[in-house]
């Protein structure tokens, strides 16, 4: 009897439920069906609101490719510099022997050179053999001794007209090549509470951007200090790093800058944002030299870890590259290309490198000869005339030295030396290759190891020639 009241009543329930389902099953299909009508009239509301946004955009662009070279294709652009350039080799009359039938022959020849030539200074590969032609002028020297204390850094405007330079003083001075005098300084005033913005302590570096709109300090202060080219006026201080700035430089053609410390990073800023783009960490000593060229790369040396790395900024990545255990420390560096450079070691030695290869193409021992004691002499200072086979090398000798790197990379000569009393804390190249400049004084730019009283506090600006060779402008 249970079983099946039990049975019955699971058969009323189904059919209760049953009822109750078509029930749902009714309403739900009519509000489906109003549902999908109006979906349906959104969607017809929506391809007709889009045909007409369609319709205007595409007359706009068809008003807007009406004018020529608006909308000019990569390829066109191509030819028309192609068809340019060709136009001013005819016009120099530059395409070789006319006659014979080796004439279209010569003329392709020496347009594809040329071709050649153009293409590599945009990419930065160019390169030119001047070191051996290589001669100071003598007796159109400039110096001035505005810095009390030893000059620690020092940087060329783009056009090569001005200087700007840094010391222990906490100074930054200005300096007219032009009207050889000083136009500027920026110092801190105690007395009277003026430029509460300058520096405090040691300004260990100075960068000049390529479009000369900026000047960029650092020094013990831990700050970076941006500051109006023209009138030295102060613009903003980037803060991020913990300990000392050892050194900055800007990206060629760029507004990027890039900064070492002493608390072991380096630092990539915009100018044009005024901000801080990115941090690389790796190094395990301070890192003491920085330098870059086109690329959005920047090569470092770590001081007393005896590294020299080269940073990729864009693939986030680092080549990293180990000195001697026996060189104490690297403590400068200069790129001369984008593939190979020079670095400077405490025990007197001097590195050329490769990034295709884990040690140095070549190594210059006592580069800068030897003390009283047989030491070597430091290697303070290293620079390189970008994409061309020059370097320089400073110490405390009494010399400037010039050098050459052969083709392959695997020898360094000697090709000019110049007297230069004191400690050549920085040697920089103008853009055009036309002057160095050298901050020297009586102190070495990181310590009180040595005092030369011989020497003098000041910054040398000396004209260089290369015979008749023409050096490309790297920021052209």
């Amino acid at each position: 009897m249970p079983f099946f009241l039990n049975d019955g009543a699971q058969k009323r329930k189904g059919k209760s439920s049953n009822v109750k389902g078509s029930k749902r099953k009714t309403l739900n299909s009519t509000h489906e069906a109003k549902g999908a009508a109006k979906r349906k009239k959104i969607l017809d509301d929506e391809v007709i609101l889009s045909d007409e946004e369609y319709s205007d955009d595409e007359d706009a662009y068809a008003a807007g490719s009406g004018s020529d070279g608006e909308y000019e294709d990569s390829k066109d652009k191509e030819y028309r510099q192609a068809k340019d350039l060709l136009d001013q080799l005819i016009a120099e009359g530059d395409l070789g022997d006319e006659d014979g039938d080796s004439e279209e022959e010569a003329a392709h020849a020496n347009i594809g050179e040329k071709l050649k030539e153009v293409a590599s200074i945009k990419t930065g590969t160019f390169h030119r053999k001047v070191a051996n032609k290589l001669e100071v002028v003598e007796g159109q020297e400039t110096s001035h001794g505005r810095h009390r204390f030893t000059p620690l850094s020092v940087a060329f405007s783009p056009c090569a007209e001005f200087i700007f330079s840094t010391g222990k003083d906490s100074q930054v001075v200005k300096y007219s090549l032009k009207k050889k005098q000083t136009i500027g300084v920026i110092r801190r005033e105690k007395a009277n509470g003026k430029m509460q913005d300058a520096h405090s302590g040691h300004i260990f570096a100075v960068a000049v951007s390529p479009d000369g709109k900026y000047v960029a300090t650092g020094g013990v202060d831990c700050l970076i200090k941006i500051w109006d080219a023209s009138s030295l006026k102060f613009l903003k201080d980037l803060k991020g790093h913990l300990q000392p700035i050892t050194s900055l430089c800007f990206r060629l053609k760029s507004t990027q800058l890039f900064s070492s410390s002493k608390d072991r990073m380096v630092k990539l800023w915009d100018l044009e944002q005024m901000g801080l783009l990115d941090t690389m960490f790796g190094h395990q000593d301070a890192v003491l030299s920085i330098d870059c060229l086109n690329k959005e790369r920047v090569l470092s040396c770590g001081g007393q870890d005896r590294s020299v790395r080269l940073w990729k900024v864009d693939t986030e990545s680092q080549l990293v590259l180990n000195g001697s255990h026996d060189c104490g420390s690297i403590d400068c560096v200069a790129m001369l290309n984008e593939d190979h450079f020079v670095s400077g070691s405490a025990d007197g030695s001097l590195c050329v490198w490769s990034i295709f290869k884990k040690k140095p193409t070549t190594v210059k021992k006592c580069a800068h000869d030897r003390n009283n004691k047989q030491e070597p002499f430091w290697i303070v200072s290293v620079a390189a005339l970008p994409f061309t086979d020059l370097v320089a090398s400073g110490s405390n000798n009494g010399e400037l030295r010039f050098w050459r790197v052969a083709d392959d990379y695997k020898t360094l000569l000697l090709t000019y030396t110049y007297e230069m009393k004191g400690f050549i804390n920085q040697i920089r190249f103008s853009n055009d290759g036309n002057f160095v400049s050298c901050a020297t004084g009586q102190e070495h730019k990181f310590g009180r190891w040595w005092v030369d009283l011989e020497a003098r506090n000041k910054i040398f600006v000396l004209p260089l020639t290369y015979g008749q060779e023409e050096i490309p402008h790297v920021n052209s």
